[in-house]
């Protein structure tokens, strides 16, 4: 497996589908949050899962694995709403972390001493988990303990959306799970 993928799309998958029993059990109280990126809104949702493109791109492939991780929250939210499990996706913002200054050198240098700490960074993920559910919306994507736009206006991402049904398929088929119930 391409390792972006396996890491930000089949590992978060798989790991919801198959603790999904033991989230059943600690409802109404038990909620996954998806961490992605505002990184996604350059890419719309992209069936070819593990980058088979000649050139390979990382920025690129990350930014479709994010939205990916957005669209299957909103795909979980559905799936298990009588459940009382409560899926949510949030963006960190953009945190001085190891990743960003290997990966985005140029935007590191250029941020310096502008980027978000650690702490910033984690805040609306420990405020998603804190929070009465009551006062959450199930598949929203969080940016700063609010409710953020998933795509950006003349973007082309929000119809992609309509493609995770055969998305999830090709996961499970990627990683050997069984047929999506």
């Amino acid at each position: 497996m391409e390792l972006n993928f396996a890491v930000n799309v089949a590992a978060t998958y798989t790991l919801t589908e198959l603790v999904m029993p033991l989230l059943e059990k600690a409802a109404p109280d038990a909620r996954v949050i998806t961490v992605a990126s505002g990184g996604m809104y350059t890419e719309p949702l992209n069936t070819n899962l593990q980058y088979s493109e000649s050139e390979f791109d990382g920025t690129k492939q990350y930014a479709r694995n994010k939205r990916v991780q957005v669209a299957l929250t909103e795909w979980w939210a559905e799936k298990y709403s009588n459940k009382g499990v409560g899926f949510y996706s949030m963006h960190p913002g953009w945190a001085d972390t190891p990743g960003v200054s290997k990966s985005l050198p140029v935007l590191s240098e250029k941020l310096s001493g502008n980027l978000r700490s650690n702490e910033e960074g984690a805040d609306t993920v420990v405020w998603l988990g804190l929070q009465p559910k009551e006062k959450l919306v199930p598949g929203t994507f969080y940016f700063d303990r609010a409710e953020a736009q998933k795509h950006l206006k003349f973007a082309g991402t929000a119809a992609s959306h309509e493609k995770i049904g055969s998305i999830v398929d090709s996961i499970r088929s990627i990683c050997n799970l069984p047929a999506n119930p």
